[in-house]
């Protein structure tokens, strides 16, 4: 019986935090969870700053610029996580973010 798509991203969304709260560490919850707004802005974990997180399971072809665009344009990373069945998982987010994030690892003298 095939998976329900909605219910494939809730569980594509739990998975997500456990693994974010297992590399990371703090608390990482379901933004349908604990924050009605930030779910309606398109950021479906919280708990990960400095980083909004979106999580996509889907096997169609989508508009990640558009999911991007659509994401709360504040002081934290836009970072869609994107998976599909048997390629595992991506992270996309703007060049400059990406720009900006190698530039602090820089500054920090990790890269």
């Amino acid at each position: 019986m095939p998976i329900n798509g909605r219910e494939k991203g809730k569980v594509f969304e739990r998975r997500t935090a456990r693994m974010w709260e297992h590399e990371m560490g703090g608390e990482v919850e379901r933004s349908s969870y604990v924050n009605k707004k930030l779910d309606n802005a398109g950021v479906d974990l919280v708990g990960t700053d400095p980083f909004s997180v979106q999580c996509k399971a889907v096997e169609r072809s989508m508009d990640i610029h558009q999911v991007l665009a659509d994401m709360p344009q504040d002081e934290k990373y836009n970072i869609v996580i994107h998976k599909r069945n048997k390629k595992g998982q991506i992270v996309c987010l703007d060049i400059k973010d990406f720009m900006e994030l190698i530039s602090k690892l820089r500054q920090a003298r990790i890269l």
